[in-house]
């Protein structure tokens, strides 16, 4: 049953997803490291589940990057390829892409949200978090 799900999942994105020939903006995450990360570093981390050449992945990646010039050091902002983290995905509950998942300074995941954010959206959570522009 798990496996027909995967298999259905990787369907839809496909489905709602354009084919382009762009560079994945992804990498590879160690499970742990996004906690430990916020952990020790004492900022939050915002995870970016998606895949390069999904058009709401580009979109949402085009919003966090404005997050990242904004806020600069404040914040702390991963890609995870949702195509090669298949793990990390079941860890943190992610089943559809783009998903954003925003970690605490504790390592606790505060919120899990899926579709691209706006900027606003995302800087009233960074605000919810304690950190301030």
């Amino acid at each position: 049953m798990r496996k027909a799900k995967h298999v259905l999942q990787a369907a839809l994105i496909l489905v709602f997803c354009v084919s382009a020939a762009l560079p994945l903006r992804a990498f590879a995450v160690a499970e742990d490291e996004l906690v430990s990360l916020a952990k020790t570093s004492k900022k939050p981390v915002i995870a970016d589940f998606g895949l390069g050449f999904c058009m709401q992945c580009k979109k949402q990646a085009e919003i966090l990057n404005e997050i990242r010039e904004s806020y600069g050091e404040k914040v702390i902002i991963r890609m995870v390829n949702a195509g090669k983290e298949t793990d990390l995905m079941k860890r943190y509950g992610v089943e559809w892409i783009p998903t954003l998942v925003f970690i605490d300074t504790g390592g606790k995941v505060v919120l899990k949200k899926v579709g691209p954010l706006g900027f606003e959206e995302i800087r009233a959570q960074l605000s919810r978090m304690g950190v301030k522009l």
